[in-house]
């Protein structure tokens, strides 16, 4: 993975945490469905999938404690 595709990433998880700030944590749970379906040859592999949702769970656990 090179920095673009890195930093592509962490624009989404970031834009991810906003949306979940606002709407509630289900909206993690839908982004996750919307990237396993987008999901081709040249797109995210299923452990890059988990990791993203991951660090969104961990974003969502610091927003609801902070």
């Amino acid at each position: 993975m090179n920095a673009a595709e890195i930093s592509a990433i962490l624009g989404v998880v970031g834009t991810v945490a906003g949306l979940a700030e606002k709407y509630g944590p289900e909206v993690y749970e839908t982004v996750k469905e919307a990237l396993e379906q987008s999901k081709s040859k040249t797109g995210p592999s299923v452990a890059d999938v988990h990791a993203i949702f991951a660090k969104c769970k961990a974003d969502n656990a610091a927003i609801q404690e902070a």
